[in-house]
């Protein structure tokens, strides 16, 4: 297993700077590509640690699906382009969260890494069985709530929206005639 060391910690740092990214970018774009980027290396720490299938999850399910419906709502708000300043509470949170993910690392590596359970079948076949067997309505219910975050995000952008200014029709136009009948 110290052959895994350095591909591992290789991973890990890529993955902590991709997600210091995704906290400091200023641009929500990028935000989100650093977010590609985070879920990238993670699928590759799946790799190295002989599991395929969860890496090929990661690609496909995360990267695949999920940063690209990311990016296509953050380009459909106007908001998207928007600059945001880092503030001082973002940069004193990702230097907190930065720093625990260093200690659990330090501390993990310091213990070793277990080997691999023999015991376990991660064959396609053992994880569609596992997916859609018992565990389908965790499995069906992340795309509503992925739905109702696409919802509710949009609702809050509309509700800070300016409203629109509708131009009154002059009195004569909305008043109705009267009839004036001679006798």
């Amino acid at each position: 297993m110290d052959d895994l060391f350095f591909p591992l910690l290789i991973g890990c740092i890529v993955a902590l700077l991709s997600a210091l990214g995704v906290l400091l970018a200023r641009r929500p774009v990028y935000a989100a590509v650093a977010l590609l980027v985070h879920s990238l290396s993670l699928a590759a720490l799946f790799g190295i640690l002989a599991a395929g299938m969860v890496a090929v999850g990661q690609i496909l399910i995360y990267s695949g699906a999920i940063v690209v419906l990311f990016l296509f709502v953050v380009t459909l708000l106007p908001a998207g382009g928007l600059e945001l300043a880092p503030q001082g509470n973002r940069i004193a949170a990702a230097c907190v969260a930065a720093a625990a993910i260093v200690v659990a690392l330090a501390v993990s590596l310091a213990r070793g890494i277990p080997a691999p359970a023999p015991n376990f079948d991660l064959s396609v076949a053992a994880v569609g069985q596992a997916l859609f067997g018992p565990l389908i309505g965790p499995f069906e219910l992340t795309a509503p709530l992925l739905l109702v975050a696409i919802v509710g995000g949009v609702a809050i952008w509309r509700r800070h929206e300016p409203r629109p200014t509708i131009a009154r029709k002059p009195q004569a136009a909305t008043e109705p005639r009267k009839l004036v009948l001679h006798r």
